[in-house]
């Protein structure tokens, strides 16, 4: 198998079939690197839709996502008239106080970009009328719980790895703003965990994502703690998404078929590939591949 990126894979503890199970040594990466990268989800309408769909429900599998932007004209206030109330957006010209000072905080500026890119940062409202841009999805209106692991091991280094951060910082934050129920794996051959709640601060949840493994790919012991968090009351309506580059092996019958008896229960498995070189996995529902060139996502293989 080609290797994008070389002299990213350990030499050490290598299958049959080349991939890499060692055991890694975990690290801490700069939370400035999965800063930066929270732009590009603003940017890309195919990892918006993917973050709409999780957590939806779906009866028979026949509900579809479609997605449309519209230029429409809304109540505003202009500069003209006086301030009349406080409201969510993201007007930078008129942010209350406290939002621009958490500019001022480097531990704070990340929560600042995931509230900007959500129309979540509190903006004093003027009246008036204004052309504003909205977009709409067409989907289920039940919102679940999900289920997010996030792949750390070597492979993913770099820029890989700060996206897939970016990726689960965005879904984090917006489970956490509607009141979702929010699992995350962090994965290598080792797994740490952690469940969102509303105690959570943002602080705690970036002291997470920060964390890494940087060994071998077993996709395995992820899936079955996704599984067995599935049976609890609150994620019985959970979906789970795999956030990695596809590097790792096929998984066990036994495992395959959880998955698939889960999936009678309505729970829904996604693999979303960031720059992905490996083949189509079809023990998911969904398997895309994104290009961080184009920003888009190319489904390799939907069970629907």
């Amino acid at each position: 198998m080609k290797q994008l990126y070389p002299n990213t894979y350990k030499e050490s503890d290598t299958g049959t079939n080349g991939y890499d199970y060692s055991k890694g040594h975990k690290r801490f990466i700069n939370f400035k690197e999965i800063n930066a990268f929270i732009k590009h989800i603003q940017n890309s309408k195919d990892l918006r839709k993917i973050a709409a769909l999780l957590g939806r429900e779906e009866k028979n599998g026949n509900k579809k996502i479609e997605y449309s932007s519209i230029d429409q004209s809304i109540k505003t206030h202009n500069h003209k008239e006086e301030m009349s109330g406080v409201t969510l957006g993201r007007d930078l010209a008129n942010l209350l106080p406290q939002e621009l000072a958490m500019l001022k905080d480097e531990n704070l500026e990340l929560l600042f970009n995931l509230k900007y890119i959500q129309n979540r940062l509190f903006c004093f409202e003027k009246q008036g009328y204004e052309t504003m841009q909205k977009e709409h999805y067409k989907m289920a209106k039940n919102e679940g719980a999900m289920i997010i692991c996030v792949d750390t091991s070597s492979s993913m280094s770099g820029n890989r790895e700060y996206l897939a951060k970016a990726i689960t910082l965005f879904l984090a934050t917006k489970a956490s703003m509607q009141n979702r129920a929010c699992y995350l794996i962090n994965y290598s051959t080792n797994i740490e965990t952690m469940e969102l709640s509303s105690k959570d601060n943002a602080i705690n949840l970036i002291n997470f994502l920060v964390m890494s493994f940087n060994g071998g790919t077993d996709v395995a012991p992820a899936l079955k703690e996704g599984l067995k968090k599935m049976q609890e009351d609150s994620f019985k309506q959970s979906d789970l998404i795999v956030i990695s580059d596809g590097y790792f092996d096929d998984i066990s019958q036994n495992l395959q078929q959880q998955m698939q008896d889960q999936g009678h229960k309505g729970n829904r498995f996604y693999l979303l590939d960031i720059e992905g070189y490996g083949d189509k996995k079809t023990f998911f529902d969904t398997h895309w591949v994104y290009d961080t060139n184009t920003q888009e996502a190319t489904i390799l293989y939907t069970m629907r």
